[in-house]
């Protein structure tokens, strides 16, 4: 009796969680052959909650919400022991909408890190084509138009898609240059003519900084700025257009005026879909904390000495809601091979992720709350915790939807 309350014989009859799915629906992401999908959506959803699942999959799970943008969604199951009325329902559910991945664990909440663990594996061996993939819990607001403009963009969202500032006045930029072309040299800071042709030099920093406020105000300027003509038609002609076209944040074309005799280049402003992460960016998204173990006992997240010894988590990302790229998936999972398991799911792949050294990015917009509603202030929420009620999500989604936010 003693040996049996420790735990003593009980992994004698334990299976493997990894090896015991019951609706895998390894043909998911298969359906199109060679096909590359841009974002997998894997929700983590309770056995009981129906309603759920039937509303995300009217809102923000449906996969041809933008018919140009290929997506899948499943949904993450366990079991309810004993229950065989629920598990009837779920069979029926999983062979009409063939989105159920159920595997066979208790489904609670200390068992969330096995059911996030099931979708890291199930996207790595049955759905690994495609570029990013979105853990998500049933109970999310969710703006797919938000999530694609996100993942295209991460470092500068939403700031990127915010109304320009005008600029009063055009700007003239001048190129200095050398007689090689290897050797070609745009400069603009020092190189601003205001009207009276003279120089401008305001303190503007390096303009190749990304985060840097005059970049953006020229990179995002509506007007065509014509270049000075410092260019003879022989050195235009020798300029590799090719290059500068693909390493600079301009796009230089030749304007002819009637009678066809003068060229001068012209910037325009460059669209910002033009941006696109590489394929192998190794992104781990959402809402970042830092925070430290609860030590006292009556916490639900009470963590003791002897299974965390330190003053503080590694960064880690809100389980509600997160975004990671194919590699990142990769990685993580494999390092989770050689991770102790740790009952919360989001501590867990913090440290999955602090083990293969991928930084946590921090994104304002994932709300692991509930972030009060109205109709005007969820434009650029990418995700919202708190829509436990299928009619309230299908609502917010339906208006959000109506005004180009979802």
């Amino acid at each position: 009796m003693l040996l049996n309350y420790f735990g003593a014989f009980t992994h004698m009859f334990e299976v493997t969680y990894d090896d015991n799915f019951i609706y895998p629906y390894t043909e998911k992401c298969q359906e199109i052959e060679r096909s590359k999908f841009r974002v997998v959506y894997i929700i983590k959803s309770a056995v009981q909650n129906f309603d759920r699942r039937m509303a995300i999959r009217k809102s923000w799970g449906f996969e041809k919400r933008f018919f140009d943008v290929p997506s899948r969604t499943v949904f993450l199951l366990g079991v309810h022991s004993n229950d065989e009325e629920v598990q009837a329902k779920v069979k029926l559910e999983a062979t009409k909408y063939k989105d159920i991945i159920q595997v066979n664990f208790i489904d609670e909440y200390y068992n969330n890190t096995i059911k996030t663990m099931i979708g890291f594996k199930w996207a790595v061996e049955y759905c690994s084509n495609s570029k990013f993939y979105m853990f998500v819990d049933d109970d999310m607001y969710v703006s797919v138009k938000n999530v694609l403009r996100f993942i295209r963009n991460p470092a500068n969202y939403p700031d990127y898609l915010k109304e320009p500032k005008k600029i009063s006045q055009k700007r003239e930029i001048k190129y200095s240059y050398q007689s090689h072309v290897s050797d070609v040299n745009f400069t603009y800071g020092s190189n601003l003519l205001n009207n009276n042709n003279e120089k401008i030099k305001p303190n503007i920093g390096d303009i190749s900084d990304p985060n840097n406020h005059t970049q953006k105000e020229l990179l995002s300027t509506v007007e065509s700025v014509h270049l000075s003509d410092a260019f003879s038609d022989t050195q235009e002609n020798v300029i590799d257009k090719k290059y500068i076209t693909e390493n600079h944040p301009t796009t230089i074309l030749n304007n002819h005026n009637k009678d066809n005799k003068t060229k001068s280049p012209i910037r325009k402003k460059r669209q910002v879909f033009d941006f696109e992460l590489p394929e192998d960016v190794r992104l781990y998204a959402g809402f970042v904390f830092v925070s430290s173990p609860h030590r006292h006992r009556s916490s639900k997240w009470y963590v003791s000495l002897e299974e965390y010894p330190f003053h503080l988590w590694p960064p880690y990302v809100s389980a509600g809601a997160y975004v990671v790229s194919r590699e990142a998936l990769l990685d993580m999972y494999y390092t989770s091979f050689y991770t102790k398991h740790f009952r919360f799911d989001d501590i867990f792949l913090g440290l999955v992720a602090k083990k293969a050294d991928i930084e946590p990015f921090h994104c304002e917009e994932f709300h692991f709350y509930k972030k009060d509603y109205t109709k005007f202030n969820y434009k650029y929420v990418v995700t919202s915790h708190g829509y436990e009620d299928p009619n309230e999500l299908l609502r917010v989604w339906n208006e959000q939807k109506a005004l180009g936010n979802a």
